[in-house]
């Protein structure tokens, strides 16, 4: 893929995990660097392998927080939808600002930021799936026969968050049939949700902190 935009699903509260998931503080991936919070590291490391550009979706109350974070690469949309819409709301709000991306990627901020070479192994399905009849719109990727995150899309497949009432993204993916594939990978990243502060324990190894 030539062109790939990541969109980062960072808006919800996080009132189980105690405080914004955006800014939930997370080790730099350099010895010695400095801790960011969990959306910048899901930027810094898409940027860093093959997205030329992120949208990170925040809830307009951690949108001056994160600023101080950004780099080029990274723009931030505030969105301030009431919470019933969830992340199909906020997907919405991020699909009209996707350019001329020939692929995109879709992750929740709530899981740790997922590796280069799964998300190289998803976009490769994708590609390679470009000369078949009914060549696929999405893949998922599985571990141990359980779906997880991200997800990357073709454009077009997320024509529907430009019409009214989008669904949620699950729902979406099962609508596309057998247009949304699975790819299996050799990385159990892909299964952590970062719900509750025992989740954060679990893969951090201390309960969770906030950047303000």
């Amino acid at each position: 893929m030539n062109r790939v935009t990541t969109i980062v699903l960072a808006a919800g509260a996080g009132k189980r995990l105690g405080g914004p998931k955006a800014l939930l503080a997370w080790p730099s991936s350099t010895k010695g660097g400095a801790e960011r919070p969990l959306a910048i590291a899901h930027a810094e490391a898409r940027l860093s392998a093959e997205s030329a550009r992120v949208l990170v979706v925040v809830r307009s109350s951690v949108f001056h927080a994160l600023l101080a974070h950004v780099q080029p690469g990274i723009d931030l949309v505030s969105w301030s939808a009431p919470d019933d819409l969830g992340p199909a709301g906020s997907l919405a709000v991020a699909a009209p600002r996707i350019g001329d991306a020939d692929a995109v990627i879709v992750t929740p901020v709530d899981v740790p930021p997922a590796r280069a070479a799964t998300v190289a192994r998803l976009l490769a399905r994708l590609e390679a799936g470009a000369s078949l009849a009914t060549p696929p719109l999405a893949v998922r990727p599985r571990h141990l026969g359980r779906g997880g995150h991200p997800v990357v899309l073709r454009t077009e497949a997320l024509q529907r968050y430009l019409e009214a009432d989008p669904p949620p993204l699950r729902d979406h993916l099962r609508a596309l049939g057998d247009r949304c594939v699975d790819e299996e990978v050799d990385d159990p990243g892909v299964l952590h949700d970062l719900n509750v502060p025992v989740d954060v324990i679990r893969v951090l190894g201390g309960p969770p902190r906030f950047l303000a």
